[in-house]
C-alpha cells in the first residue's frame, strides 16, 4: 500500500465529503491534503487495514481534522471578541490590544507556542509534533508563559 493507492482509491470521495462539511473547495482541498498528509505517517497501519476500515479511517480522520479546524476559529473569534469588548483601556497601552502585541512581551522561546495554540488553536499533542518536544513539556512551557504574561500585566496596574 502506498500513498499513491490511497490517494488515486479515495481522494474523490474525500474530496466531496469535505466539501460538503466547509461549504468551500479551497478549504476541502486543504482538508484533504492534511488527511493524505496524516495517513503517510500510519501507512503501515492502513495497510493492515481492509477497504472499508480504511475508508473509515480517513473519514474520521477527515472529519476531526474540520472540527478541529473549526475550533480553533471559535477560539480564535471568541478571542477577538473578548478583545474588541475589553478594548484598550488604562491598564494596557493601545498598542496591546491585539493578542500578537501581548506575545511580543514575553521571551522569544514561549511566543511560537503561544501563536500555536491561542492563535492556530493547535493541542499541545499537535504542538509537540510540530516543534519535537513531548506535549507535557508544551503545556508546560504554555504555563510559564502565562506566568510571564500575568506578570507583565500585574507590572502595568
Amino acid at each position: 500500500m502506498t500513498i499513491a493507492d490511497l490517494y488515486e482509491a479515495f481522494e474523490g470521495k474525500l474530496h466531496r465529503q469535505a466539501v460538503r462539511l466547509t461549504r468551500d473547495p479551497y478549504r476541502a482541498d486543504d482538508l484533504v491534503q492534511e488527511t493524505f498528509i496524516r495517513a503517510m505517517g500510519h501507512l503501515q497501519l492502513l495497510a493492515q487495514l481492509n477497504s472499508y476500515e480504511r475508508n473509515a479511517w480517513l473519514y474520521r480522520t477527515l472529519r476531526n481534522l474540520f472540527l478541529d479546524e473549526q475550533n480553533a476559529r471559535r477560539r480564535q473569534e471568541a478571542l477577538i471578541e473578548r478583545l474588541a469588548r475589553e478594548g484598550p483601556s488604562e491598564d494596557y497601552p493601545p498598542e496591546m490590544g491585539v493578542a500578537s502585541d501581548l506575545f511580543e512581551l514575553v521571551p522569544e522561546r514561549y511566543r511560537e507556542l503561544l501563536e500555536m495554540r491561542y492563535v492556530l488553536g493547535m493541542n499541545s499533542r499537535e504542538i509537540g509534533e510540530e516543534v519535537g518536544v513531548p506535549a507535557a513539556t508544551v503545556r508546560s512551557r504554555l504555563h510559564a508563559a502565562i506566568g510571564k504574561l500575568r506578570a507583565i500585566k500585574s507590572r502595568l496596574i
